[in-house]
């Protein structure tokens, strides 16, 4: 037989009520506008890869690029300089740049954007610098008509 038990054991036995667990929305909401800030980010540093002062050359039949695919840019002013993204580079550094890229992250794909008075051989050196990267898509920029 079970001795009678004090008051104050069965009151050890009782238990608390259960709380309702709730959603807690300030993590989420914090996560949203981090995510906002980098696609913002992100998105205006594509912007600036553009140079102003390049005119692109009108062509006779284009077709409009994959916005979604990962490309390098090279801008091709008018006297042939050359520009990894916005940064001027020599031909020595651009070469370097696009080893560099196609280790870090194969395939590499290409964007030639060329002033409409870029000497063409400018141009090819630039295919063949591209090629030797291991380039496998390269992208011509132009005007539609």
């Amino acid at each position: 037989m079970n001795p009678p038990q004090a008051p104050a054991a069965r009151r050890r036995l009782r238990r608390n009520p259960i709380e309702e667990v709730g959603l807690q929305i300030a993590p989420m909401i914090d996560v949203t506008l981090l995510l906002l800030f980098f696609f913002m980010l992100s998105g205006s540093l594509t912007k600036a890869e553009k140079l102003p002062q390049i005119q692109i050359p009108k062509a006779s039949f284009s077709q409009a690029r994959n916005p979604d695919a990962e490309r390098d840019t090279v801008n091709i002013d008018g006297s042939g300089q050359l520009f990894a993204g916005s940064v001027p580079v020599t031909k020595a550094e651009l070469a370097a740049h696009l080893q560099k890229r196609f280790h870090l992250a194969p395939p590499l794909q290409l964007a030639i954007r060329a002033d409409g008075s870029t000497p063409a051989k400018v141009i090819k050196e630039i295919m063949a610098l591209a090629a030797e990267a291991g380039t496998i898509e390269l992208v011509y920029s132009v005007r539609a008509p």
